[in-house]
């Protein structure tokens, strides 16, 4: 299969009440949506934030209209969006500030953390910290499962 050219990746969350996720992403990531369209009845039908170089998009999970399930529906949620900034710590604080939970905090020649938004969704936000090769990455996380074995 051929590689596409030109391809970009871009989430799309579904999540139940979206207006509230809307004001949350915006406080978060200190943008305005750069697309907000909305249904004759209020509801989120599409959202679409440009942050640093990408994009995510947010909507009501409309499930009268093909939409897909949220978090809130599933009872959890089955990705991760991962992000790469140049401060972990502060986007983590601000999404804890805004009311996300901190569900993990660790670090692998990266600074990383793993936080659930308000709304289901899960992020890993990270920043490199120094570039490892593969047997490197391999050797800190024996030395850290042994540690874990104590």
């Amino acid at each position: 299969m051929p590689t596409p050219t030109g391809c970009q990746f871009v989430p799309y969350l579904s999540i139940r009440d979206a207006g509230p996720a809307v004001a949350f992403y915006a406080r978060v990531f200190g943008v305005e949506p750069s697309l907000r369209l909305d249904m004759p009845d209020g509801r989120v039908m599409h959202c679409e934030f440009r942050v640093g170089g990408g994009r995510f998009f947010v909507s009501e999970e409309l499930p009268e209209h093909g939409g897909q399930a949220s978090p809130a529906a599933l009872g959890g949620t089955t990705v991760a969006v991962h992000l790469y900034v140049n401060d972990c710590d502060a986007v983590v604080r601000a999404m804890a500030d805004a009311g996300a939970t901190v569900l993990a905090d660790q670090f692998w020649g990266e600074r990383f953390a793993r936080v659930r938004d308000p709304f289901g969704h899960e992020w890993g936000v990270a920043t490199q910290l120094q570039e490892m090769t593969p047997a490197e990455i391999e050797s800190s996380a024996a030395a850290l499962f042994a540690k874990m074995a104590e």
